[in-house]
């Protein structure tokens, strides 16, 4: 049976300006929130790795999850990630977070 999908929201913030703030997403397959929030920075770091090698970020790793657009610019607040189960229509974002706000993992 297939994982279900999960939205793994997390701050960041800009590292040479502190007063911007933003909040990189990532989405892929796992049993739990736990395990989506643990794949989603897997996936992060293996991408933050391959830029500081001189290489491309692949477009998924293991367990089906991606992270493109991942800049080294920013630092990302892991303990303050949230998951969600994903509820896309097709656009960016999940709609439960617009109606139920954020959950933890």
């Amino acid at each position: 049976m297939a994982k279900p999908y999960f939205q793994v929201n997390v701050p960041t913030t800009h590292r040479a300006q502190p007063g911007r703030r933003g909040l990189h997403v990532f989405t892929g397959p796992a049993d739990t929130g736990r395990e989506a929030v643990r794949h989603a920075r897997a996936a992060c770091e293996a991408s933050l790795a391959a830029q500081a090698a001189g290489a491309p970020a692949p477009r998924r790793y293991a367990e089906g999850w991606g992270a493109r657009g991942v800049r080294t610019e920013w630092v990302f607040d892991w303990a303050a990630a949230t998951a969600l189960p994903w509820e896309g229509d097709g656009l960016f974002g999940n709609r439960s977070v617009l109606a139920h706000g954020p959950s933890r993992p």
